[in-house]
């Protein structure tokens, strides 16, 4: 249920990210998420359990829409991948680990399932407090929200001038024609334009190709984070007949080193907010995990032809795979959501773009991470009347696929880049030419700086 709100709130939050101060949101969404993480370690109310983790789902979608878009704002680019790195792949890592650890250490001591409930609630009242001290300025992600006192100073402006204008006209009356301002043409392009609407927003993110496919790669590359948590347990219980408590602490440890590594790399690269440079980065990185992929599959295929023969042999091909296919992986989520930022250029789009992303992301990644795989083990257990191993390594490739499917978006972004920054977007002109006029007078009055206007000959 919290996938399921955090998918469906996501987009609505980039969109209220323009209209409402952060401080206000943060501090609301913080308190509705507390509550209802309280109320779930306390109930056995199925119906209010559901309703609560929906809660959860929609308030957490807020933070992961705010947070990149915050660190683009405050990040200098020397720093810009070390802060997104820490703000999305380190936070979510030590929390999820943490909070596995925590539940597996309460239940193994014959605590209930709720103490790690509680002690998140206790947490996240903690920072709630600290959060209202917080100032609303350090909080902000855009100028989105001051956009229309903007327009109302520019429209003032414009008013008063003309105001003055016609003041100085008619204090002058019958005397000789003196400079003045003119109802002209320059005046009029300082006029801000209308907001756009949701479906103009969503029809210009449509066109942008860049962040069409950078999003897909976002999704693509926490498919397989999501996939991995979910087969691991089982699949090497099965296969190598592990001890559930050694299956968790190898998962938290042997994709905690590659993340780990593709994090450290990652977070390391000059000109981040450089579209060309990042790209190309990543694509190398991804070349490694598509090799690790292919011994992770191998490890695992001959495990399961071979029986325990070669025990360690293929658990050890099997985990040097996933270390390689993690470290690409973890350059990946970080990097690829700077590029998902920096190809929206409307500053008041970029909110509501980010929160398409990581409603994207929660869909086809969080999502359909377990269950694609298991609805192919379900399918092939029923088509080829496979085993319950055999099904757990079809997941695994299942899995282990969509490996080249995150190459192949990044390449595919990295090939339209050049062509969408020289094609100007639809709906751009170049501003016109300004055609001298040479009944246009200065902007100057001759009452002020002494200026005397230059007679011109007939």
């Amino acid at each position: 249920m919290d996938k399921i709100g955090m998918t469906l709130s996501a987009g609505v939050w980039g969109w209220v990210l323009q209209k409402v101060p952060c401080k206000v949101l943060l501090s609301a969404g913080l308190l509705v998420n507390t509550i209802s993480v309280a109320i779930f370690a306390v109930t056995q109310n199925i119906y209010l359990m559901y309703a609560t983790k929906m809660l959860i789902g929609l308030t957490e979608g807020l933070q992961w829409v705010w947070a990149p878009l915050w660190v683009a704002k405050w990040a200098d680019e020397a720093s810009l991948p070390l802060w997104i790195n820490l703000s999305g792949c380190v936070s979510a890592g030590v929390g999820n680990g943490v909070g596995t650890l925590l539940a597996g250490f309460s239940t193994a001591h014959g605590l209930p399932y709720a103490t790690a409930f509680q002690f998140e609630a206790a947490v996240l009242g903690l920072l709630l407090a600290v959060i209202l001290f917080v100032p609303a300025g350090a909080l902000k992600i855009s100028s989105a929200v001051e956009r229309e006192k903007v327009k109302e100073e520019i429209l003032d402006s414009d008013r008063r001038i003309r105001s003055m204008s016609d003041d100085i006209s008619n204090l002058e009356g019958a005397k000789v024609t003196r400079p003045r301002v003119r109802s002209g043409s320059f005046l009029h392009p300082v006029v801000p334009t209308k907001d756009m609407s949701v479906g103009q927003q969503v029809q210009e993110l449509w066109q942008n190709k860049l962040f069409c496919r950078a999003t897909m790669a976002f999704a693509s590359a926490n498919y397989i984070n999501a996939g991995l948590a979910f087969l691991w347990i089982r699949l090497f219980m099965a296969l190598w007949g592990m001890e559930k408590q050694l299956a968790v602490v190898s998962f938290l440890v042997i994709t905690g080193v590659g993340g780990a590594i593709g994090i450290s790399i990652s977070s390391s690269v000059k000109e981040g907010s450089n579209a060309q440079v990042t790209l190309g980065f990543l694509q190398k990185a991804l070349y490694v995990s598509c090799l690790g992929a292919a011994m992770m599959v191998a490890g695992l295929l001959l495990q399961l032809l071979c029986g325990r023969d070669y025990f360690y042999l293929f658990l050890t091909l099997a985990w040097s795979g996933v270390i390689l296919l993690c470290t690409g992986i973890g350059s990946t989520t970080g990097l690829i959501q700077i590029v998902c930022n920096n190809s929206v250029e409307e500053e008041e789009l970029r909110s509501f773009g980010v929160g398409l992303a990581q409603g994207t992301n929660n869909l086809f990644g969080m999502s359909f991470g377990p269950l694609l795989p298991q609805m192919v083990m379900d399918l092939l257990t029923v088509s080829f009347a496979l085993s319950p191993d055999q099904a757990l390594f079809a997941g695994a490739v299942s899995v282990a696929a969509v490996t080249f499917a995150v190459l192949g978006c990044v390449t595919a972004a990295l090939e339209i880049l050049p062509a969408q920054c020289a094609t100007p977007k639809a709906g751009e002109q170049a501003l016109p030419s300004i055609v001298e006029d040479a009944a246009d007078q200065p902007l100057i009055h001759s009452w002020c700086c002494n200026y005397e206007p230059v007679p011109t000959s007939a």
